[in-house]
């Protein structure tokens, strides 16, 4: 019973290089130079024996039959027979055995010791050359449709009645996917003593007939090979269900087994065992196939091995007259490039110019890293990541040129099932001129070939008038939307092949608008490719362009619109902030209310925000309406608000309720401040006499909402006092009230004292936030206080009271004035008066009976201030003045 699908692995397979031995003594003296290379013998001295291919020097010169008309064959077959047996005759008294013998190809195939191979450069001997014989290492459903199969078939060609041979490694034929396809088998296998072991099922080095082209066993790495390649040639899963299927779904398989394993280490590269396939071996398969021309329908030969680099035909190597010899028959043999990466050099035997070698492409129609690549390569084809048949009904996926070549040998079956009288070289030309063409960028100049497209050459072959290319691009137009000057944003055109052919063509753009990739196209038809246009506005302004499409199936323009978002001024500018306007108006382009609010304005000055207003109008998308930034119209809190300077207006979308914001650009604002303070009257001041209130002159002075100004009386750096103003006379005159505690907003302030005070405006910018304007200068002097009798004492004979001359000493209803004695800050003694004149105090000498204050050390030697104090209240007071006493003692 058939199971169910299974990928048991996925195996990224390498087309493995030819092992050749490293040898380099000089050949024997006497010997025809150039015959037998010196590593051979070697070799031969090294090991006892050595495998080679012997191509004989005949009479005739030629090297292939395949040019031959049909009643010359036999007599060339002649010709090749006696002049094999003169060499095998020369060789009789030497060590050597019989490996193979060709009867279309001058060549033999030998084990021979040294003094054979010395007898094989024997002057009068009929040989040209003697070659190693060299061992060669095994190098979907979405790539049938990639190639235009399906298109084929739904013709109702699929490469029925058509056979491939397959050379590799032999074929799972009981897989269901391959069920009924292998329709002859044959084994060349090779044992040669320590160095090889034969793999056909009846262990000889040769077998013909069912079962004879089985897999290898899977124990060696690379049996699975043949069965996965037959897979992609022909497999078919329609029969079970399987939505897969090979190229040439149709055709038949004869699958021929060339590998032996390999027992030697130095021919392993390594630790053997290993797979190898003997040159020798490949070359008779080769011969069998064409010995079955007449038997079997060959369409082709795939061959997914070899090795070697080569940047030149090789038309030296012992496959071209094997290949020719099948050309001649209308059989193509094709053979994977190989996968050493190279981007100008492929493997043998792909390497011969008969031959038709195969580099692999991935599904997107990129040159795949790993195939080899060169000038006179024939096609590509897909080979990366193939699913196909492997051994034991299962799948397996695996890249390499390996899945590249049958996809190709398949596609053969199916043209010559369309055309069976085509040559090799019409369907190679019908591949050549109708497939994709395919760059391979890791060139410095970079090598073009087609990737086949099966549909359209199946048009050629059968003389179709074949549908031009036709170019399709949609959208016809775009809009690119709003976008912020330096901003970028991407759109999607898909260019189609709406006809037939190849579609070649590229896309340019007219600045802003540029193309990011898919900027050229080859398509074949009804593929699509997309082309990403970006949009870049480099000033703000509405933007008209065209993106250019011009290919060989036509020409579209399409049109592309744009805004590019910015700001273009802010008016008025610049301002005085001692006279602000009430609103600005911002130019620009892409203003807009997305539907969380109009845009916002942060004013900036070196990244930080000093102030913020949202906009109350819109005119169309160009003309915004922005408040004068207040702390009523900012988003943030404590802010500072405009000062002198430059200051960036940046414009923002709030683009959703959470919030977030996006920006639009921003414009220069310039601001000046002419506000200030130019003076302060009455100036100066007598505490004995004070002003009921002050009068301040200067500009910018404003009630914002959060009442008068206030003024902070300073000295120092330290508050003294502090008043709200009470009047404001336009913008330029403040009526400020005396500071007492009644009108300050900060308690706890000593007030104005003789000396220099700085008399602060401050604009209240909101409930907790004020803005200086500027200061004037404040002298205040005391006449209060005139004298202190006596004013030296000695501590020893103290007067029974001082007597403290002034004015304005008065009783405030809590009692006469107290006079604290002080030195350095630090009170020394404490007494109240006990008479009061309106210029006169009398007052007790300190001692602990006359103190407010408990624990007071007393007067003491040295200067004394006498500091007199109103008291206001229960236990408030207000100093009033003060005067100097000197004291002495003991």
């Amino acid at each position: 019973m058939w199971r169910r699908l299974r990928w048991p692995i996925s195996v990224n397979l390498l087309l493995l290089g030819i092992i050749l031995p490293a040898y380099a003594l000089a050949a024997p003296p006497d010997q025809k130079p150039g015959v037998v290379p010196r590593a051979l013998h070697d070799r031969a001295l090294a090991e006892g024996e050595v495998r080679v291919l012997v191509e004989l020097a005949l009479p005739s010169g030629r090297v292939a039959e395949g040019a031959l008309a049909s009643q010359a064959r036999d007599a060339y077959r002649q010709e090749i027979t006696a002049t094999g047996s003169r060499v095998l005759g020369r060789l009789a008294s030497h060590h050597y055995r019989v490996l193979r013998r060709y009867l279309t190809s001058p060549l033999l195939a030998l084990s021979v010791g040294p003094s054979a191979l010395k007898e094989l450069e024997a002057a009068n001997l009929p040989v040209k050359r003697v070659m190693a014989d060299r061992i060669h290492k095994p190098v979907l459903w979405d790539s049938v449709p990639l190639i235009g199969a399906d298109q084929a078939w739904a013709l109702g060609f699929d490469g029925s009645g058509r056979t491939v041979a397959v050379i590799d490694s032999g074929v799972d034929s009981a897989h269901p996917f391959l069920a009924g396809k292998v329709i002859d088998e044959a084994c060349y296998s090779t044992t040669s003593g320590f160095q090889s072991q034969s793999l056909c099922p009846n262990g000889a080095d040769e077998q013909i007939g069912p079962g004879a082209g089985v897999y290898c066993p899977l124990d060696l790495e690379g049996c699975w090979h043949g069965t996965h390649v037959a897979g992609i040639v022909a497999g078919d899963g329609t029969p079970f269900d399987l939505p897969i299927w090979g190229v040439g779904r149709g055709a038949s398989i004869m699958s021929i087994q060339v590998f032996s394993r390999i027992t030697s280490f130095l021919d392993c590269g390594g630790a053997p065992p290993c797979l190898g396939a003997y040159t020798s071996d490949i070359l008779a398969a080769l011969e069998r196939v064409y010995d079955l021309r007449t038997v079997h329908d060959f369409a082709s030969v795939n061959m997914s091995l070899g090795g070697g680099l080569f940047s030149g035909p090789c038309d030296d190597e012992p496959y071209k007259p094997f290949i020719d010899n099948l050309r001649a028959a209308g059989i193509a043999t094709v053979i994977a490039s190989g996968n050493d990466g190279s981007p100008n050099q492929i493997s043998a035997p792909a390497c011969v110019s008969s031959a038709v070698s195969v580099g692999a492409t991935t599904k997107d129609d990129r040159v795949a890293d790993y195939s080899n690549v060169a000038p006179f390569m024939s096609l590509f084809a897909p080979g990366d990541e193939i699913i196909s048949s492997y051994p034991g009904e299962n799948f397996a996926v695996a890249s390499g040129t390996s899945m590249a070549a049958p996809h190709v040998a398949g596609a053969w079956a199916i043209l010559k099932q369309a055309a069976p009288t085509a040559s090799v070289d019409a369907i190679l030309q019908a591949l050549t001129s109708t497939g994709l063409p395919i760059t391979d960028p890791r060139a410095g100049t970079g090598t073009t070939k087609p990737r086949i497209q099966v549909d359209l050459a199946l048009s050629v072959l059968l003389g179709d008038n074949q549908e031009p290319p036709a170019l399709s691009v949609t959208p016809t137009s775009q809009d690119f939307g709003t976008v912020a000057v330096g901003g970028s944003v991407d759109r999607t055109f898909v260019v189609q092949n709406t006809g037939g052919g190849i579609l070649t063509g590229s896309a340019s753009a007219n600045s802003p608008f540029s193309i990011v990739s898919g900027g050229s196209f080859n398509l074949g038809p009804n593929s699509t490719q997309s082309v990403v246009v970006r949009f870049r506005p480099t000033a703000p302004g509405v933007v008209s362009a065209n993106v250019s499409f011009t290919s060989n199936g036509g020409d579209v323009t399409v049109a592309v619109t744009g805004i590019g978002a910015g700001v273009s001024a802010i008016v008025p500018s610049p301002i005085d902030l001692a006279t602000p306007p009430a609103t600005f108006t911002i130019t620009g382009y892409g203003f807009a209310n997305l539907g969380y609010g109009l845009p916002v304005v942060n004013f900036m000055r070196n990244g930080a925000l000093i102030a913020q207003a949202r906009a109350t109008g819109l005119a169309g998308s160009t003309t915004l309406t922005v408040p004068y930034p207040t702390p009523a119209t900012s988003l943030t809190p404590n802010l500072p608000g405009l000062s002198a300077g430059q200051i960036q207006a940046q414009v923002w979308h709030q683009t959703s309720s959470t919030p977030t914001f996006s920006l639009i650009g921003s414009g220069t604002l310039t601001a000046t401040d002419t506000r200030g303070v130019s003076g302060i009257v009455p100036n100066p001041v007598d505490l004995a006499t004070r002003p009921a209130t002050f009068t301040i002159t200067g500009t910018g002075f404003a009630n914002l909402g959060f009442g008068l100004p206030v003024v902070n009386f300073m000295r120092n750096g330290a508050f003294v006092a502090q008043a709200r103003a009470t009047g404001l006379a336009g913008g330029t005159t403040l009526t400020v009230p005396y500071p007492t505690p009644a009108t300050s907003l900060t308690p706890n302030l000593p007030g104005l004292s003789v000396g220099t005070v700085q008399a602060q405006v401050w604009q209240q910018t909101s409930a907790n936030s004020f803005s200086l304007i500027g200061s004037a200068t404040l002298t205040v002097t005391d006449t209060r206080v005139t004298g202190i009798s006596p004013d030296a004492i000695n501590v020893a004979m103290p007067p029974a009271s001082f007597t403290i001359t002034g004015n304005g000493f008065a009783n405030l209803g809590f009692g006469l004035p107290v006079v604290n004695f002080m030195r350095g800050g630090t009170l020394l003694a404490q007494a109240r008066a006990t008479a009061l004149m309106s210029t006169t105090l009398t007052v007790p000498f300190p001692t602990t009976a006359t103190t407010l204050t408990p624990n007071l050390p007393g007067l003491s030697a040295g200067t004394v201030q006498a500091q007199v104090w109103l008291q206001t209240g229960t236990n408030s007071f207000s100093f009033f003045g003060s005067a100097t006493l000197t004291v002495s003692g003991p």
